[in-house]
């Protein structure tokens, strides 16, 4: 992956509790509770964290128009809607944003003709989302 999509990936949100292994990360005046598997080497502790949303995408889906959306709003994510801020084609992923800045894997690399920055994308992702964070 390239320094454009790790870069515009990055971003800082709440964790609101901790799950075992997994994270319910949380965003400001919403009622997002996304719980994602924690990446990190240490158990992570409440409060505002920085690093990367990572998921990874099933077929994805060009739009001309549409919001950005995470289903479902609580839990681990199913679908997203966002908008394309880079892309690595080398490695097949992009960073979307989202209600939340996403950096996403595509599962078909003939998914990148569907992006281009600027351009508006949803997806369904596979259930092994997680939170890495910046070390």
């Amino acid at each position: 992956m390239n320094d454009v999509v790790a870069t515009k990936s990055r971003t800082r949100i709440e964790v609101e509790r901790v799950e075992g292994d997994d994270v319910v990360l949380s965003l400001h005046e919403s009622a997002y509770a996304i719980r994602l598997r924690w990446a990190g080497d240490d158990a992570p502790s409440t409060g505002v964290v920085a690093g990367r949303i990572q998921v990874r995408a099933l077929r994805l889906h060009g739009s001309s128009a549409g919001g950005r959306f995470i289903e479902p709003v609580a839990g681990a994510p199913r679908i997203v809607s966002g908008t394309v801020e880079a892309i690595d084609a080398g490695s097949a992923t992009i960073a979307i944003r989202s209600v939340v800045q996403m950096q996403v894997a595509l599962e078909r690399r003939e998914d990148l003709a569907l992006c281009h920055v600027g351009g508006h994308v949803n997806f369904h992702v596979h259930s092994d989302g997680e939170f890495i964070p910046d070390t």
